[in-house]
């Protein structure tokens, strides 16, 4: 993503030092450009003055799109709505994108079509056709008006189409078209707002909304695409009836359709599953030996052209290369499986949670592709949080052959809570998958300390990993031993100042299906304030804990964790020769039904000993328990300050 980040600033850089052309800008955008400005908040960089899109839809089953954008800039930091990105592949045409720009003192700039640079959005991919047009325009400053218009021309695979109205900055006017023959029909969904009634106006459906607010920048809320507001239309002909779809259950047929002969085998490849998984295995180390083998032995490389973005390639092909995206690793796993006799399912998926709901209306807005696995009856003792029960298709054990750091048994963070399309033979159904338990995803550590006279303390502490907390650490493994000291730096930089990391031991990093364990020795000078004669020692060391909650103004969305989880510390700090313990910490507890924290200081012989846990049980604080979290935050926040007092012996 880096890579592509720099790519586009480089883009941006060559387009705005080349257009220089002053000309005439539309009437459409003058019009604009005079209407007095609305007043909004001082931290609103622009504001999207219109965004007109027309959709028209002819009988060869082509889609035409023509749009208008026009922004107003308020901020500096606004001109980056100076720029239009315009996507495009191999099934689709950009007839023609331009932009304008009006200053604050009257000054028109232009950018033709023939000014627009062209780069391929590929990040992650070895090839793939996605591209896109830039077009910036010159003389964007705080208080001008930009306007861009284009189009552009496409066969879809699928007859429907999205309007996302809501942005992150303020909409004045949004306003859709959708033209089709007379013999379609169409239907509307609505997600995160009202359903609105279209005009009908010599055949065209027009939907238009005014003062739309943005979705606001605020800590550990919901993904943006969970929250804004968007219309799915769905239009459908009997000349076309394989390209359309009104339900789930269609939506995954019509998936089933597009996967086709993609599970064959080879005899190499039959010849590796006798190799991995003989017959003489227990069933689910067989499905284990196979899973390992998509996950570790095939490289994540994607080639995606054309329809190639949804269809994955041959399984033989996959194996063959030792290489494939997602959705083809996904492949060759169910290919390989059914080799040994075991059912299961491709499974696109939307990793941003939220943005599929029980509720959702279906589209193609997955970004994913994973596998449920048909599990056997009886075949383990130990509970997998990756299990999930369905009524109509039994034990499924989910199963994700792309992240090669969540071990078998287990779900990647962002999938879980999610709500993913089971594409069977002939339909399916979207599923909601298992969320782990807190106990699930668990840092424990464990600290032997030794405080010094002059305030030093000193010692090592043993970090034990498992769940979420262990896979997000194994990129650990990939990384020199100086940058991993960096990155301990950093994490105790949080809690503790003027210390260094004496050593750092990173065990079970490649081992997946052990726990990861973190071993550090660090000396930080000064720890411990005199008072007088007094020592005051602050018995949490490290382990920041409490989430980060911005009091100075209200809350507008829920409060989102990446996962349900348990952080305990176990910590002892041997005193100074000399001192005892004089005052400690009062035992602190706030108990909430999505969470509980509790800590306990005692005094042990010539020792304090620390303990504490936090525990959180959910994932999404909704929005009327956020006085609840706002206090429990406060609560451990207070604690996590308090101080032992320890006084000079007689």
């Amino acid at each position: 993503m880096l890579k592509r980040t720099i790519k586009i600033a480089l883009v941006l850089l060559l387009a705005s030092s080349s257009l220089t052309a002053v000309a005439d800008a539309p009437d459409w955008l003058r019009n604009l450009a005079r209407q007095t400005s609305k007043k909004y908040a001082d931290d609103v960089n622009a504001v999207l003055l219109l965004a007109q899109d027309e959709t028209t839809v002819n009988d060869k089953g082509e889609i035409i799109e023509h749009g208008r954008r026009a922004y107003r800039i308020l901020r500096p930091e606004g001109r980056d709505y100076a720029t239009l990105q315009l996507a495009y592949n191999n099934e689709t045409k950009v007839n023609y994108v331009r932009g304008w720009s009006i200053t604050a003192a009257g000054q028109e700039y232009e950018a033709k079509d023939k000014d627009s640079i062209e780069m391929s959005l590929s990040t992650f991919e070895v090839y793939s056709d996605d591209k896109a047009k830039f077009l910036r325009v010159s003389g964007a400053d705080a208080g001008s008006v930009v306007g861009f218009e284009f189009e552009r021309k496409g066969r879809p695979y699928v007859f429907d189409d999205s309007w996302s109205f809501q942005r992150e900055i303020p909409v004045e006017r949004c306003q859709y078209t959708l033209r089709i023959p007379s013999s379609w029909e169409m239907r509307a969904y609505w997600v995160n707002h009202a359903e609105q009634t279209p005009k009908n106006e010599n055949g065209a459906y027009i939907w238009e909304l005014t003062d739309i607010p943005p979705i606001e920048r605020e800590i550990s809320r919901p993904p943006y695409e969970a929250l804004a507001g968007r219309m799915i239309v769905t239009f459908a002909s009997d000349k076309f009836k394989a390209q359309t779809y009104n339900d789930w259950n269609s939506l995954a047929a019509w998936h089933a359709q597009l996967y086709g002969s993609v599970f064959d085998t080879s005899t190499a490849l039959q010849q590796k599953v006798q190799e991995l998984a003989p017959a003489t295995m227990a069933p689910l180390e067989r499905i284990r030996a196979l899973a390992r083998f998509a996950q570790k032995d095939i490289r994540y490389a994607a080639i995606e052209i054309g329809i190639g973005g949804l269809k994955p390639h041959p399984a033989s092909e996959v194996f063959s290369n030792r290489y494939g995206d997602c959705k083809d690793k996904a492949t060759l796993l169910k290919a390989m499986l059914s080799q040994i006799g075991v059912k299961s399912y491709l499974m696109p998926i939307q990793t941003e949670r939220g943005v599929y709901t029980e509720k959702s209306p279906p589209s193609l807005g997955f970004n994913h592709v994973i596998i449920a696995i048909q599990f056997p009856e009886a075949s383990t003792k130990t509970e997998l949080s990756a299990l999930y029960i369905d009524p109509k298709y039994g034990r499924l054990l989910i199963f994700d052959p792309t992240n090669d750091l969540v071990p078998f048994g287990q779900i990647p963070y962002y999938e879980q809570g999610n709500f993913a399309l089971l594409v069977a033979e002939n339909g399916g159904e979207l599923v909601h998958l298992p969320m782990s338990s807190a106990e699930a995803n668990r840092i424990t550590r464990v600290g032997n300390l030794k405080l010094l006279a002059d305030g030093t303390l000193q010692g090592e502490v043993e970090e034990t990993r498992t769940g979420y907390f262990a896979a997000v650490a194994r990129d650990l493994k990939d990384i020199s031993i100086q940058d991993r000291k960096k990155v301990m730096e950093h994490i105790l930089g949080r809690t503790l100042a003027n210390f260094q990391v004496d050593s750092f031991e990173v065990v079970n990093a490649d081992d997946i299906d052990k726990d990861l364990v973190l071993r550090y020795k660090f000396t930080v000078a000064n720890y411990a304030k005199n008072a007088g004669s007094l020592l005051l020692v602050r018995p949490r060391v490290v382990g920041e804990m409490a989430g980060y909650y911005d009091s100075t103004k209200p809350r507008l969305y829920a409060y989102e964790f990446n996962t349900p989880f348990t952080d305990s510390d176990n910590i002892e700090i041997a005193l100074p020769d000399g001192f005892q313990v004089d005052e400690l910490p009062d035992p602190a507890k706030a108990a909430f039904p999505f969470g509980e924290y509790t800590s306990k200081t005692e005094k042990d012989g010539n020792s304090l000993k620390y303990h504490r846990e936090y525990k959180m049980e959910n994932t999404l604080i909704p929005l009327d328990k956020m006085n609840d979290l706002k206090r429990m935050f406060g609560q451990i926040n207070m604690d996590e300050k308090n101080m032992a007092v320890l006084k000079k012996a007689n």
